[in-house]
């Protein structure tokens, strides 16, 4: 007699048990991804982030410790230019650098907005004067005056600073990611007058009545949050830290503005 060979198959019960344990080791695997994902964008940031304060650094060494000026300088022309693109050729006018990889607003912040015709936004504005130049996901700390005006205890020259190594140059500015849904908000964005530098020797004016308002002006200005709970800031000698949005909380329930010169020589 021939004996006949079956071949047994896959049941539905078991199909379902495999395509669960599948599904359950992606689960499993997903969140590390993100997690490796967030800390090669956050290493970028801060490389990029270095990168450009060392091109501050560079600038000023060239100019006898001058900073490079503010967009809105109006004493000498060729100062008037966003510190950014005052800083091109010490950085080998490498764009990538300029953003972070997390900003929301990073692409609109160097491409502004092409065909709009509107000044300070449209890269091809007929006015050469009135045409947008990329800018940038970093922002200038207020009291280091990238201008020729000193004022408000700021200082505008690097040989001046006492203690570079504790002095904030560059914070995260502040991405609010709706500006993206509305051209008007995108306009404003781009001709915000703190667009290249923070108010932050008026940060603390609230303080200690209302902690609240202080809070509100400094994460108004720079993004506290974009790294997970924290944040980058820049310092005068070149080095990077990250900062957790806490300890920036703890500054400003102790009245200690972490951006003042004077204050990080204590």
């Amino acid at each position: 007699m021939t004996r006949m060979c079956t071949k047994r198959a896959f049941t539905l019960v078991e199909l379902l048990v495999v395509v669960a344990i599948i599904g359950t080791l992606i689960g499993l695997l997903l969140p590390a991804v993100q997690s490796a994902r967030a800390s090669a964008r956050r290493t970028q940031c801060a490389s990029n982030m270095r990168q450009v304060t060392l091109g501050v650094i560079q600038y000023a060494d060239a100019h006898r410790g001058r900073f490079p000026s503010r967009s809105h300088n109006e004493d000498d022309v060729s100062r008037k230019l966003h510190w950014i693109e005052q800083i091109a050729p010490f950085v080998e006018s490498v764009d990538a650098i300029r953003r972070c990889p997390d900003d929301p607003l990073a692409e609109l912040r160097m491409r502004g907005l092409p065909g709009s015709g509107e000044a300070g936004a449209d890269p091809d504005h007929p006015d050469p004067e009135e045409r947008f130049t990329p800018k940038t996901s970093f922002v200038v700390n207020g009291f280091l005056s990238f201008d020729d005006t000193v004022n408000q205890g700021a200082i505008n020259n690097l040989n001046r600073l006492s203690a570079r190594s504790k002095t904030v140059m560059l914070f995260e500015k502040f991405s609010d990611p709706t500006v993206l849904s509305s051209p008007q908000k995108q306009l404003e964005e781009l001709r915000a007058i703190h667009f290249d530098h923070t108010h932050s020797p008026t940060w603390f004016e609230w303080y200690p009545s209302r902690k609240d308002r202080v809070l509100r002006a400094i994460s108004g200005e720079i993004q506290i949050d974009r790294h997970g709970n924290g944040t980058h800031f820049a310092y005068a000698d070149g080095h990077i830290e990250w900062k957790a949005g806490s300890e920036i909380e703890g500054w400003i329930n102790t009245g200690s503005n972490f951006a003042n010169p004077a204050e990080s020589t204590r």
